[in-house]
């Protein structure tokens, strides 16, 4: 005799494969280089399920990591140069390839929490061990990242966070990836609203921090000076990266086709905090 299943064992069991963590990813994005010849894929990959909690309002997700490939137009066509794997997620406005320098620099995740403050960065050079920053404390949180248009310096705007997630000790630090070396300068305060943001020019031989009454100067070495003249725009805070071109996309995969958008302008240099324009 032919066992008749209920009716509620279809639609439960159509849940239940609902529950089982999957392969996905985030759509491909591209990071312009310095170099128009150059881009950098960015893919975001993890394992995601639906939640058992319907008021969560998206899938649970696990195990990021991001495959980072460097393209190079050879004959009018895209070709693999590199690729590494990061064993997190990452945001694409945290991700910089200097081709001249070959060095790959990427402010990544610590843990599963996307898109949160527990970051790290790693390092990518051409002729030497990859390095992560900092090894300790791990309680150091890193707000920004800018490598300078030259590719051989990065600055960095850190805190350190205690379990409340308070923030003191506010520095700007300027690593040399090759020698490991950091310089670090005091800052008083730093946040994410506009009134605070770095900026290099473009020769790399100065780095502008601007706070809400007064824009400071580092020059290569010693101490922060107080800026008489500075950039109007303080984003990008570099000239290549995401943030640094208008309109960067993919239109296809194998093979890949990027569209670069053109280059954002230089900043005009002004002697006013009131000429400090809000960026496009």
């Amino acid at each position: 005799m032919k066992t008749l299943r209920p009716l509620f064992v279809l639609p439960f069991l159509l849940q239940c494969s609902q529950m089982i963590w999957k392969e996905a990813s985030l759509s491909p994005q591209v990071v312009p280089t310095d170099d128009r010849q150059t881009a950098v894929i960015v893919e975001v990959k993890y394992e995601e399920k639906d939640s058992w909690n319907p008021l969560n309002g998206t899938t649970d997700k696990r195990r990021y990591h991001s495959e980072i490939q460097v393209l190079k137009k050879e004959t009018n066509e895209l070709r693999l140069a590199s690729r590494w794997e990061i064993p997190s997620w990452t945001l694409t406005d945290s991700v910089y390839y200097h081709s001249g320098k070959s060095i790959l620099y990427v402010l990544h995740g610590k843990d599963d929490e996307y898109g949160t403050l527990k970051r790290r960065l790693s390092i990518f050079l051409p002729d030497q061990t990859s390095f992560s920053y900092p090894a300790t404390p791990d309680d150091l949180v890193i707000f920004q990242i800018s490598p300078s248009p030259s590719g051989d310096r990065l600055a960095l705007v850190t805190a350190v966070s205690n379990e409340n997630w308070e923030f003191s000790e506010f520095e700007l630090r300027i690593l040399d990836p090759k020698s490991q070396s950091v310089e670090v300068h005091p800052l008083s305060f730093w946040t994410a609203l506009p009134l605070y943001g770095i900026r290099w020019s473009n020769d790399s031989k100065r780095l502008y921090i601007r706070t809400p009454d007064r824009v400071l100067l580092w020059e290569g070495k010693g101490n922060l000076a107080e800026a008489r003249a500075y950039p109007d725009c303080f984003s990008p805070s570099t000239n290549f990266g995401s943030l640094a071109y208008r309109d960067s996309f993919i239109e296809s995969q194998n093979p890949w086709k990027v569209k670069l958008g053109e280059r954002k302008p230089e900043a005009k240099i002004v002697q006013s905090l009131d000429a400090i324009r809000v960026c496009d």
